[in-house]
């Protein structure tokens, strides 16, 4: 066996083991996975995957992005315990490849590399990736857009402004408005080229990704929604 056999092994069983080993060895806990796993499930099971409901009633504190996550895996016959918790490893997993890839193409394979495995093995990365919560999709949408639109302002390509409004959009429906106070630095980095920002590739794709849950939602519920949500 080759030695670059060998290692593509080990990359897979380090991440099997971190990743994805003993994922329903523990219920969910915490105040907050059970409540996101129960509203996942009850939209696979009423088929409502615009209002999110909590013991039968509507739900506002979080965008709706891993009650889906959860509802589709419910739909594909996952268990209780791993439903809410695999879409998150495999979302996880999925972006730690994108980190490296965008990282490899802006800083180089060394920096590339070293960023991936300190941020892929530190404890909370980790933990989180073990948990059916809004935190992990979130971070990770939030750091692909950000990525996205460092590769824009260093390459002048507006496909990447356009995935970065895409990603936003995700992050958005993830947790909420809060990434888009934390995307100010990419703001003021790109200032001098900021009627840019407000094209139509990058707020068209964050409209088109995040504008209609909060639309109909907003249709379906009106003030209610607004009042708690906002």
């Amino acid at each position: 066996m080759s030695l670059r056999v060998r290692l593509w092994l080990a990359a897979g069983a380090a991440v099997f083991f971190l990743y994805f080993f003993g994922l329903t060895d523990v219920g969910v806990i915490g105040p907050d996975e059970p409540r996101y796993a129960s509203i996942g499930q009850e939209m696979a099971r009423t088929g409502d995957w615009i209002t999110p409901h909590l013991w039968g009633k509507p739900w506002f504190e979080k965008p709706p992005l891993v009650y889906w996550m959860t509802g589709l895996a419910s739909l594909a016959g996952l268990g209780k315990d791993l439903a809410p918790r695999l879409p998150v490893a495999l979302l996880n997993f999925g972006f730690l490849i994108l980190f490296y890839r965008l990282l490899r193409a802006e800083f180089g394979r060394r920096a590339a590399l070293f960023s991936t495995l300190i941020l892929g093995t530190s404890a909370m990365w980790v933990a989180f990736s073990h948990l059916g919560a809004t935190d992990l999709p979130m971070s990770a949408a939030f750091a692909l857009a950000m990525l996205a639109g460092l590769r824009w302002h260093g390459t002048g390509k507006r496909r990447w402004l356009a995935a970065a409004g895409a990603l936003l959009g995700i992050a958005v429906l993830a947790k909420g408005l809060v990434p888009l106070v934390l995307s100010f630095p990419l703001l003021w980095l790109g200032r001098k080229r900021l009627p840019s920002f407000l094209g139509p590739a990058p707020v068209g794709a964050f409209l088109g990704v995040a504008g209609p849950w909060y639309v109909v939602c907003w249709l379906q519920n009106g003030s209610a929604f607004v009042d708690e949500f906002f």
